[in-house]
Order: structure tokens, then C-alpha cells, then sequence
């Protein structure tokens, strides 16, 4: 009889998911989304005294051109993940430069303070997902060898553009024409830009998706809890006094929204430890006690 030897286990490579040179076509656009998403949150601040006397808002408005910004990136960051774990990154990415585009022009043209607050929310919603998705897609088309020299690219980007947003705001106010617009507007063209070369060049494989449930419910139980505390912070003291039935109401219900918040979160992640407990073990016998004792 004759021995049948086992065979020695194969290691797979971790082979790049593009080639050197599509990364390098490809990872200029990523870099464009990434600056100008970057750039329009701290390019505004040396603009807003000129913005706020233009469009004729109150010191509301002056705090509401940044943090409605601010608060939908925020906010709008998570929920571009877990659609990435969905669906294509590449249609993504495109979304959210059109999202992008959406707002930083309607924000550029605001006949009023109210339009250019909502269109600054649109455009932080877009800033969100570029500055979310170029990480993810940077993970899928480099291979985890090369991937540290790349993401430098990406914090470059982030040093460049949070540092030159506020000297390039200040040089377009100080030019006096064409004027405070161009502050909400220079991005555009390094989005458009972003847009035609990831069109052509981003070609990521085709991966298997993972069926995740999207937290919207969390999503917008933290931005309501924010912003009900942002109003209280910008009208307290103004409109209505800081101890009245109005703090009363606005403290409370944010407070009550971050703790249903807590608690759908909390729900959230026990449900997820238990399914992939699930998903892990394959049979009954082979559960840890952990796994096998969860409901």
C-alpha cells in the first residue's frame, strides 16, 4: 500500500486588485474629490463676515454656514460605509461628487442665508462620502503592501487642503472680485475634474456583497440630538432667555434623543456580536459557550 502524502497547505498571494499603472491613473481623482471635500469646510471661515452681510443673516447664520456643513459630514460619513459594503464604490464615489457639485453651486448662487445654509448641508452630505469613500476605495485597488505609501498620499491631501482652505478663502475675499461666491464655487472644477478622470480610469473588481443593514435609524437620531443643542447654542440668550420653558424643551429633547441613540446603538451591536457568532461557527457543537448562549 501506498501512502498518499497531504499536500502542503498553498498560501495565496494578496495580489493588488489594479496594476501599478491604473492606480496611478486613478489615484489623481481620488486625491481631487478628497482636496476639494476638504478644502470647502475651512474655506469658508475667512469669507463669513463678507458672506453674513451679503445675504443679510444674523449671527445665527454666521454660526449655521459652518456647522451645517460640519454636522452633515459628520453625520453622512457612516451611512456612505455601510452603502459601500452594498454596493459599487465606483457609482459611489460618482454620487457623491454630483451631491457635492449639487450643493457647493447651490451655495455659491444663495439669493438668501436659509438657501445657503440648506445647500451647505447638501454639500457636507457629498463631502462626507468623498472623504469616506477614498479611503475604501484606495483599500481595494492597492494591495495592504503598498498601502501605507499611498494612504500618506491621502493625509497629504488632508494637511494641504485643511491648511490652504482658509489662506485661498482669504485671498478670493481680499481679490473683491469675483467675490466671497468663488469660496463656496473652487471646488467645482476639482470635483468635475475627479469625476472624468474616475470615470475613466477607476476600474475596481467585482467583489461579493455583504448584506448589511444601514443605521439610519442611528444616523438620524445623533443629528437630531446635535442639532436641537446647536439651537439651543445659537438662540439661548438671544431669542429666548437661557432659563425658560424654550431650554426646557430644546435640552430635553436632545438629551432624549443621544439616549434612544445609545440604546438603538447598543441593540445594534449586540445584534451584529450575535451574528457573527452565527456566521462563524458552523455547526451547534463547535459554538463557543459565548455564541451558543446568546438568545
Amino acid at each position: 500500500m501506498t501512502g498518499v502524502r497531504p499536500s502542503a497547505p498553498v498560501q495565496k498571494r494578496e495580489d493588488p486588485a489594479m496594476t501599478h499603472r491604473q492606480v496611478l491613473q486613478a489615484l489623481p481623482g481620488l486625491l481631487l474629490g478628497l482636496f476639494a471635500a476638504i478644502m470647502s469646510s475651512t474655506i469658508v471661515t475667512s469669507a463669513l463676515p463678507e458672506i453674513i452681510n451679503d445675504r443679510g443673516g444674523g449671527q445665527s447664520a454666521y454660526t449655521w454656514v459652518v456647522t451645517a456643513s460640519l454636522l452633515a459630514m459628520t453625520a453622512s460619513t457612516p451611512l456612505w460605509r455601510e452603502l459601500a459594503d452594498r454596493h459599487s464604490k465606483k457609482t459611489l464615489v460618482q454620487t457623491a461628487l454630483w451631491v457635492y457639485i449639487a450643493g457647493s453651486v447651490g451655495a455659491g448662487l444663495a439669493p438668501s442665508a436659509g438657501i445657503l445654509i440648506v445647500a451647505r448641508a447638501v454639500q457636507g452630505a457629498g463631502a462626507g462620502g468623498l472623504s469616506a469613500l477614498a479611503q475604501i476605495v484606495m483599500a481595494v485597488m492597492v494591495s495592504p503592501r503598498e498601502r501605507g505609501r499611498h494612504e500618506g498620499y491621502v493625509a497629504a491631501t488632508f494637511a494641504v487642503a485643511t491648511v490652504g482652505g482658509p489662506l485661498l478663502g482669504g485671498a478670493i475675499t481680499d481679490a473683491g472680485r469675483p467675490g466671497w461666491r468663488w469660496c463656496l464655487l473652487v471646488g467645482v472644477p476639482f470635483a468635475a475634474a475627479a469625476l472624468v478622470v474616475l470615470r475613466r480610469n477607476l476600474h475596481l473588481p467585482v467583489l461579493p456583497r455583504q448584506r448589511t443593514g444601514t443605521d439610519w435609524a442611528g444616523a438620524s437620531l445623533v443629528t437630531e440630538a446635535v442639532s436641537l443643542l446647536l439651537i439651543w447654542v445659537t438662540f439661548a440668550g438671544d431669542r429666548y432667555a437661557r432659563l425658560s420653558w424654550q431650554t426646557c424643551v430644546v435640552v430635553g429633547g436632545s438629551v432624549v434623543f443621544a439616549l434612544v441613540f445609545l440604546r438603538v446603538e447598543s441593540r445594534a451591536g449586540a445584534r451584529s456580536s450575535r451574528c457573527v457568532c452565527s456566521t462563524t461557527a458552523p455547526s451547534r457543537s463547535l459554538r463557543s459557550p459565548r455564541c451558543s448562549s446568546a438568545p
